[in-house]
């Protein structure tokens, strides 16, 4: 659990891992499909979706295990999720499923932003079952548009804390993940870095790099830095980080990691998870992550959770899928194969994210992401950050 140190139990959770990781490539069809010696897995032609937001684009390869949807079709007694997570880290746990339930399940994966226009552009005939995805802010735009069902999960619930609910119950947390600094180990150390409020400073001239405020990861980091340091002052560090920039704001995440590594900047603010992602693909990078704002009130935190659509067709196969990976056995599997922590006190958090050392969490509740977003806005394009 983020904030606390946790348990190492690496030889299960790794060999678990491994064992789903085989499950899954022993499956074959483009859905995600659970399978008696006799049966056959439909043919089904997997894709690739891009769909461009006024934020981000997402350009998926298909997979022989995930299905990338990009018609709008309901199918009798298969589970349809909606997703921003790789799909690379849930193919494993939902293989897993897929046989345990033995209904096909079918990943359609997209950027958070796009999940919503999808939903609203299909409106009654969604096929989404599930959606999965980053940020509480997503989830509570979301829900004031109708478009998702609250929902009863008692036994998902008792490994939720209740940080990380809606109180309307439109939602709960799988995992969470820092919005912290990263930064090129060629020129700077862990020590030169503190918190949010530090890199406004003129000694970071020239040295940083930021996503554009319209990036919704940013948004939440605002509402966190008005809770932490009132609006006057979150505005004034904004100013700095502007006055620091070494090049023009930047599309996402991704493209602040490939400036640092290209050393067009020195340091960053990116999701936690996404560094990870980023590691893994690059294990040589000299990019390093800090646990920022230790001592100044704690790095900011966020989620990934899971809904049902309004317009969900299989809503008792969703609610168990939803109490499912909400157990602490499959949120430690989930939280490690995507690079994020479980948020059941009693979950394992994976060896790699250990490896980053001790973090210290804001304690601000994650429905303030939805809830103070509008105010987060206003003081953003009062910065000029916007």
């Amino acid at each position: 659990m983020i904030g606390h140190k946790v348990r190492t139990n690496v030889n299960a959770q790794s060999s678990a891992i491994s064992a789903l990781l085989i499950a899954s490539l022993s499956i074959s069809g483009a859905t995600l499909t659970a399978c008696s010696p006799s049966s056959t897995p439909p043919s089904t032609t997997s894709q690739s979706a891009s769909t461009a937001n006024g934020n981000n684009a997402s350009n998926t390869n298909a997979t022989p295990n995930a299905s990338i949807a990009s018609a709008a079709v309901a199918v009798p007694n298969q589970l349809t999720i909606y997703t921003s997570i790789d799909k690379a880290a849930l193919e494993p746990l939902l293989t897993s499923y897929a046989r345990q339930i033995n209904v096909p399940i079918h990943i359609v994966q997209d950027e958070p932003m796009s999940i919503l226009a999808r939903l609203k552009a299909e409106g009654a005939n969604s096929p989404a079952d599930v959606i999965l995805t980053e940020d509480a802010g997503i989830f509570s735009t979301a829900a004031e548009e109708g478009l998702l069902q609250p929902f009863n999960a008692e036994k998902a619930v008792a490994h939720v804390p209740e940080r990380y609910r809606d109180p309307d119950g439109n939602w709960i947390a799988l995992s969470s993940y820092a919005r912290t600094a990263v930064y090129d180990s060629r020129v700077l150390h862990t020590n030169d870095i503190s918190s949010y409020a530090d890199l406004s400073k003129l000694k970071w001239s020239q040295k940083l790099c930021l996503s554009q405020g319209k990036y919704i990861p940013n948004q939440s980091l605002v509402v966190n830095l008005i809770n932490n340091l009132g609006d006057k002052r979150t505005q004034e560090v904004m100013q700095g980080w502007l006055a620091n920039l070494s090049m023009p704001v930047l599309l996402d995440d991704s493209e602040v990691l490939k400036a640092i590594e290209s050393g067009k900047c020195q340091i960053g603010l990116v999701n936690s998870n996404h560094y990870g992602r980023y590691l893994q693909a690059h294990p040589d990078t000299p990019i390093k992550i800090k646990w920022i704002n230790k001592g100044y009130g704690g790095v900011s935190t966020n989620i990934t959770g899971v809904a049902i659509p309004h317009a969900a067709k299989h809503t008792e196969l969703a609610l168990g899928l939803i109490e499912w990976l909400a157990a602490k056995d499959q949120q430690s599997l989930y939280a490690s194969l995507s690079n994020t922590f479980p948020i059941d006190p009693n979950a394992e958090a994976s060896v790699l994210l250990k490896s980053w050392g001790d973090i210290e969490v804001s304690p601000i509740p994650v429905k303030f992401y939805g809830e103070r977003q509008a105010l987060a806005v206003d003081s953003m394009q009062q910065a000029g950050y916007y």
